[in-house]
């Protein structure tokens, strides 16, 4: 059976969609308590602003903001990886992964 490509735009669109739902619901509280003297207040900050980034990236022509805010995503989900390592497998060790994989995924494919 051959593969259904015409579901790749689409795909990608709900990618996007999704980790900025994502990023907004994980991390929109704490950016909404306003406590700027928080370091969890300017993660969640940079993680929502740059799904924004990546999000608007998808309507431009170029792929350099896209590949720009997916690497910078790419470094804080790294980043909340090493915080959160325990030796054993969690759902939220997996969910950071696989969320690092889609926005590798956007690093390397940008806006094709």
């Amino acid at each position: 059976m051959k593969p259904v490509k015409s579901l790749l735009p689409a795909s990608r669109w709900l990618l996007r969609i999704s980790l900025l739902t994502y990023l907004v619901l994980q991390h929109g509280k704490t950016i909404l308590d306003l406590q700027y003297e928080t370091q969890a207040f300017y993660i969640g900050l940079a993680f929502v602003l740059f799904g924004v980034l990546l999000f608007a990236g998808g309507f431009t022509s170029r792929p350099s903001l896209t590949v720009v805010s997916a690497l910078l995503l790419s470094l804080l989900f790294a980043y909340y990886i090493y915080l959160g390592f325990v030796p054993q497998v969690t759902i939220t060790q997996v969910l950071n992964v696989m969320l690092l994989s889609v926005t590798l995924y956007f690093m390397s494919s940008a806006n094709k």
